[in-house]
């Protein structure tokens, strides 16, 4: 929690460049949820057992570690608020505006509304709540704005609300940027465009009012690695993987500003309970896509990016392999490109004298070269062997599906020893 404090001081300093200190406070949200889905849930699991896990946090019970931590979480996101709000003051300074549905003019509004149509309502996914007699199961850590709609009444009716979630679509920018006017730049949350087309979405419905405030849970991610005996590793991480879908939720955040009965209709069905940590927020949550702040070409705006340096003697073209047989070379990454590992390893896949590849993986991306590398050298008949760690965290999945892939092509692998992690960055 301090560490993440120190992360969140970085968006207050005056010498980081602006939009750097907007994406700063994107590293802090991120943080932040990891943090609940891991520390938060590994003790609310010791409350939850009835248990006071004394012996296990240094003599602090973990009830009143909860309590500590919320209320630690809670003042936090109170200074990150008060940060945003003194960065976007910066940033009009910059003739960077951040506008809501309430600051749309005409032009805007069109463009709005053709945007919406054409790149957001293909992806939305809209619940009426009411008349479900279960609650959805709500995704980890996506961002939902809460509706609450108050119907017209009819004759002899008394007037009634109707619920409704709308999930933040992930597949578009989070900041939708708005046709500039002169020098002015125009950013507008995609949370709030919806909330400019909300007459749009519901337009089936005959209503007085309609209003969306955002909310967001956060669920248990620790792994749970069964001992079934008939199943092999990886398809016990796998599972434990799958099982984070539905496990329990450790936190939820609410914009502070939503209507109290709305939220306690929402508190009644997701069955909150008093171990969850309910934080009061702002307007908009998941700020971790504020790492993706757009730059509007500002460069002078950011930290002025570095060229990574060639290694000197040491060149793309021609076989890495020769040159290595001939002495030895240092790569500082990222100081200098990590592109000769992965010329290395293309190279060695190709090469017929190569005959043996081991390598240890510990966390691979979604679009794994290295992993293509590796593919590529088991297709062409190399005996490629891989350690690679499954339990690395958040990036399992990546890492069982490039295992399959790997292993389908023939390649040899073993995942460590059950219960311990193997995060060698050493090849």
């Amino acid at each position: 929690m301090q560490f993440n404090a120190r992360v969140l001081q970085e968006c207050n300093d005056k010498s980081v460049p602006l939009i750097d200190r907007m994406r700063f406070l994107g590293i802090f949200s991120n943080n932040l949820d990891e943090f609940f889905k891991v520390r938060y849930a590994t003790v609310k699991r010791i409350v939850d057992a009835g248990k006071t896990g004394k012996s296990v946090l240094g003599g602090e019970s973990a009830k009143d570690l909860l309590e500590e931590i919320t209320k630690i979480v809670i003042e936090q996101q109170a200074r990150s608020l008060e940060y945003l709000s003194g960065i976007e003051r910066e940033l009009q300074k910059e003739n960077i505006f951040m506008v809501d549905e309430t600051q749309v003019s005409q032009a805007q509004g069109d463009y709005i509304r053709d945007y919406y149509f054409r790149k957001v309502h293909p992806e939305l996914m809209t619940i009426i709540l009411n008349e479900l007699t279960e609650f959805p199961l709500l995704k980890d850590t996506a961002a939902y704005l809460a509706v609450k709609i108050v119907m017209k009444k009819g004759l002899g009716e008394a007037r009634h609300n109707r619920y409704a979630l709308i999930e933040i679509p992930k597949g578009i920018d989070r900041f939708v940027v708005l046709p500039k006017e002169g020098e002015k730049n125009y950013i507008m949350i995609l949370d709030d465009l919806i909330r400019y087309c909300l007459d749009d979405v519901f337009t089936m419905f005959d209503y007085e009012a309609i209003s969306a405030h955002m909310i967001k849970i956060t669920r248990d991610a620790e792994l749970d690695i069964d001992n079934d005996l008939s199943k092999s590793f990886i398809e016990k991480i796998s599972s434990s993987v799958e099982h984070r879908k539905i496990s329990d939720p450790v936190r939820f955040v609410y914009d502070q500003k939503i209507d109290g009965d709305t939220l306690q209709f929402l508190k009644e069905k997701m069955e909150i309970t008093g171990t969850d940590s309910v934080i009061p927020g702002g307007r908009y949550h998941n700020r971790r896509d504020y790492m993706g702040f757009p730059s509007l070409g500002r460069r002078d705006l950011m930290y002025e990016k570095i060229t990574q340096l060639p290694v000197k003697g040491l060149s793309m073209e021609g076989s890495l392999l020769e040159r290595i047989a001939q002495r030895d070379y240092m790569i500082h990454v990222p100081y200098q490109t990590f592109g000769y590992v992965i010329k290395f390893l293309r190279d060695a896949a190709l090469d017929p004298k190569v005959r043996n590849i081991m390598i240890t993986v510990y966390r691979l991306a979604k679009n794994s070269q290295i992993a293509s590398a590796l593919i590529n050298a088991a297709k062409n008949g190399k005996h490629v062997t891989v350690q690679i760690e499954l339990q690395a965290r958040f990036d399992e999945q990546n890492n069982i599906e490039y295992a399959n892939y790997l292993q389908a092509e023939g390649g040899y692998l073993f995942f460590g020893v059950p219960g311990l992690k193997v995060p060698i960055k050493i090849r």
